[in-house]
């Protein structure tokens, strides 16, 4: 530890430049991961919200929920009294555009998303302050108020506004889907009504156009930065262990463990690692207090550890290069001996 720690203040400059370098490279993985988390919230955080696990559709909607619709079996669907979910795409007299959802028959939890009045909404936090409270719904005479705001309650970068069953009726009547909260309750909905088909939560994700596009980019991003921390910290100490063969050979010749030598590696590693991602941290808890609400970014906490976890890890094996080499020094070569 202290030999580690000596070798770092002796060459402060040398170890600032690698301490900089895996300091950048883990704020982007931070940062990117989170614009990642930000659009990913922005596209689907209004399916994770619902609470069912599968969903009746119609079999012309390609698994997208929007673009479903369950008219033809509409009066099956009352005679059942399904719960059911109905979606449609509204604009305000101020020409914001938000999706209108409401339930029939819902769930507890389904139903505490939803206003106690009609002609009231909870609106996703995205439009406040940009609309009033009451307003009126573009091409109709139909008004709202707007009683409440709700985090990340977004739908293919739309903004959600839950009403009541009888408030989205009298603007325009819609059944996107059939909910279930097991396999075998689905197939039993599936077999009374024609042209439909079960999907699951993943299904109603991936069916967003945009969803597979912003995310894979992203994640492979964050994968190629992984990657490139690797080759930079191996590199680095590996050509800091082949400049101090010399120093490594007669530490070893003189009675020094190689335990001692391997542990010095891996003392600096984590020391300049751990100060970096610590900075990084920092840094990225300070630009979640300044960042604008509308930009697609969400700070997960877990994901946090689980990234600086797999930093370290990587980091880790970075420098098992260098303690192999240290490993295989023979101290009489090293000082120039036969």
């Amino acid at each position: 530890m202290n030999l580690a720690i000596k070798e770092i203040k002796y060459a402060k400059f040398k170890y600032f430049l690698i301490a900089s370098i895996i300091f950048l490279l883990c704020f982007l993985v931070l940062f990117v991961s989170s614009l990642a988390q930000g659009l990913k919230k922005d596209n689907i955080s209004y399916i994770d919200a619902l609470d069912t696990k599968y969903f009746i559709v119609s079999k012309d909607a390609d698994k997208n929920i929007m673009n479903s619709n369950l008219s033809l079996n509409q009066k099956v669907i009352d005679k059942e009294d399904y719960q059911t979910l109905s979606m449609i795409p509204v604009a305000f007299s101020s020409n914001d555009k938000v999706l209108l959802s409401t339930f029939h028959n819902p769930s507890t939890k389904n139903a505490a998303l939803l206003p106690k009045e009609n002609d009231e909404m909870i609106l996703d936090v995205h439009l406040k302050g940009e609309i009033k409270t009451h307003h009126t719904f573009k091409g109709t005479k139909h008004k709202i108020h707007i009683t409440k705001y709700t985090d990340y309650q977004m739908y293919g970068h739309a903004p959600v506004g839950f009403v009541t069953e009888k408030t989205l009726k009298h603007i325009r009547p819609n059944t996107n889907a059939i909910l279930a909260q097991n396999l075998d309750d689905a197939k039993a909905i599936k077999a009374k009504l024609k042209d439909v088909e079960i999907i699951n939560k993943d299904d109603a994700k991936n069916a967003l156009p945009s969803f597979q596009a912003e995310q894979m980019p992203l994640n492979l991003m964050v994968f190629f930065l992984f990657l490139i921390s690797a080759i930079v910290i191996t590199v680095f100490f590996y050509v800091i262990t082949i400049q101090k063969t010399t120093e490594y050979g007669i530490l070893k010749a003189i009675g020094t463990k190689t335990s001692k030598l391997v542990q010095k590696i891996i003392t600096e590693v984590l020391t300049i690692v751990g100060v970096s991602i610590s900075l990084s941290i920092a840094i990225m808890f300070i630009i979640d207090q300044l960042i604008p609400d509308k930009m697609p970014y969400y700070l997960n906490t877990n994901l946090i550890f689980i990234l600086v976890g797999l930093f370290i890890l990587v980091s880790l094996l970075g420098a098992l290069l260098s303690v192999i080499k240290v490993l295989k020094i023979d101290p009489i070569k090293a000082i120039g001996g036969e």
